[in-house]
């Protein structure tokens, strides 16, 4: 209680900026990053069903990507207010869009049965370009990842990083393009290069943001596959619909 007052008293001399629609406003409830009406369109976004199974995200299968043996996903890609919020998560490194993100995102692996928790031994973050990590500040998908990691209890192990090669982004290309640009780009990191038993035998969850085509996922699941790991899943905030 005094602390919901303290913060309501901070908003009042610090307004707080929704992430998305970039209004100021002294009627968020404490650490919330959104105002109540961006609050409830991403509510309905998350509960939008699959254009061909009729089946919410973290239930949908319709998304196949070779060598990811199994995906679950928050949100279907489709508002401009789940953009603007996403975009947000990219560009800004502050805990609580993260942490908002992060934990729908465990919410979805724990009420989908698509995926067995307890059967992941380590949790991995999909690399990102070296550009992108300086020009941000930060890697975020590396930042979902350790906080999904201490919702589940499953460690969080950094397994692949990108090349310096990699260097064109994946969105401004074709799906032909996508998979070209990510090809022979990543590279397991030196602790598990110099021991790759590490990961053999395991199976590893892999979280990223937005998926499309599936390229990097599954580049980076097919290295992780040849350096002997049993199963490969991956759990992101949002995917276009299939």
């Amino acid at each position: 209680m005094i602390k919901k007052i303290i913060n309501k008293s901070l908003n009042i001399i610090f307004p707080v900026k929704c992430v998305c629609c970039k209004k100021t406003s002294q009627n968020f409830d404490g650490e919330d990053i959104l105002c109540k009406s961006c609050r409830e369109i991403l509510e309905r976004e998350s509960k939008r069903k699959c254009k061909k199974c009729n089946k919410l995200p973290e239930l949908c299968g319709c998304k196949k990507i070779e060598h990811i043996d199994k995906i679950i996903f928050l949100y279907f890609y489709s508002s401009d207010k789940l953009t603007q919020a996403i975009y947000a998560v990219k560009k800004a490194n502050l805990y609580y869009i993260n942490e908002f993100f992060a934990k729908g995102m465990y919410n979805s692996l724990k009420f989908s049965d698509k995926i067995n928790t307890e059967s992941i031994d380590f949790i991995t973050s999909a690399p990102r370009k070296r550009d992108s990590i300086r020009l941000y500040g930060y890697n975020q998908t590396e930042v979902l990842a350790k906080i999904i990691a201490k919702y589940t209890g499953v460690k969080y192990m950094r397994i692949l990083e990108a090349s310096k090669l990699y260097d064109t982004e994946q969105k401004l290309l074709n799906k032909t393009e996508r998979v070209s640009n990510v090809k022979n780009k990543f590279a397991p990191v030196r602790n598990i290069r110099k021991n790759k038993v590490l990961i053999k035998g395991k199976n590893i969850l892999i979280i990223d943001d937005v998926v499309t085509t599936g390229s990097t996922l599954s580049e980076c699941a097919r290295i992780i596959k040849n350096m002997g790991a049993e199963n490969v899943y991956a759990l992101c905030a949002a995917s276009v619909f299939s």
